[in-house]
């Protein structure tokens, strides 16, 4: 979760608008009174600070939105970060230093923008890359660059089991990726969209499993094994 915004910056906005707010109540009492008897120099000192004030706030605007942007940047290269940290040591492995650390900045630049370790992983885990729904149409088997995406949902299933009560976050991923499968299979089978049977749900069950225990073992054992192999010819008896 990400911390309030800065008080500073909170101030020059608010003393931006004020000075709006004043300068067009002097022009709305300068219309109410008449122009004619306040005098000319009187018209363009109310003109003069309403464009001042106008152009303060402004600019006020213009640096707030550069400062959102930047937060933004700063929160997806802190995720990106945290992905490959969480991915090689673990949730419970894997500190605040190094997950600041892995993404260049330091443990009070990472809190700005998340409460807690927890908050960083649950925000990873939630990146729509985590997603291996796409497995049944690109190719059952995680290559070497995306096996970390495999670890990273293994990861998050842990998690889920040994912190019951952040469950509910993570059950719903899980479910919309095996729906997400579930599609493709029925897709594949019938060559059109509609909704996903149970046996295509077992189907894009036993394929998920699959996927997962395949990805890895084929990254550990020999090659002589055959993992790739195997998988392949599992998969097509399901289909």
């Amino acid at each position: 979760m990400a911390k309030p915004t800065d008080p500073a910056q909170g101030d020059d906005l608010r003393v931006a608008t004020r000075a709006v707010k004043d300068a067009i109540a002097n022009l709305s009492r300068t219309l109410t009174t008449g122009f004619a008897g306040v005098g000319a120099d009187v018209g363009r000192e109310i003109a003069e600070d309403l464009n001042e004030a106008s152009r303060k706030l402004a600019a006020s605007l213009a640096t707030q939105s550069r400062r959102e942007v930047r937060a933004a940047e700063t929160r997806a290269e802190l995720i990106a970060a945290a992905r490959t940290v969480f991915a090689e040591k673990g949730y419970e492995a894997a500190s605040v230093a190094d997950l600041a650390a892995a993404a260049g900045y330091t443990k009070g630049a990472l809190y700005a923008h998340f409460e807690s370790k927890e908050a960083l992983f649950l925000a990873a885990v939630q990146c729509p890359e985590t997603d291996r729904g796409d497995a049944y149409d690109d190719g059952l088997l995680a290559s070497h660059d995306e096996l970390g995406n495999v670890v990273l949902s293994l990861e998050a299933y842990l998690y889920a089991l040994r912190h019951p009560g952040q469950r509910d976050l993570l059950i719903s991923i899980a479910q919309t990726q095996l729906d997400q499968l579930a599609t493709q299979v029925h897709r594949q089978r019938t060559g059109a969209d509609g909704e996903a049977t149970r046996d295509d749900r077992d189907v894009a069950f036993a394929l998920a499993a699959l996927s997962v225990m395949g990805s890895i073992l084929r990254e550990i054992l020999p090659d002589d094994a055959d993992v790739a192999g195997a998988a392949a010819r599992i998969s097509q008896r399901l289909k």
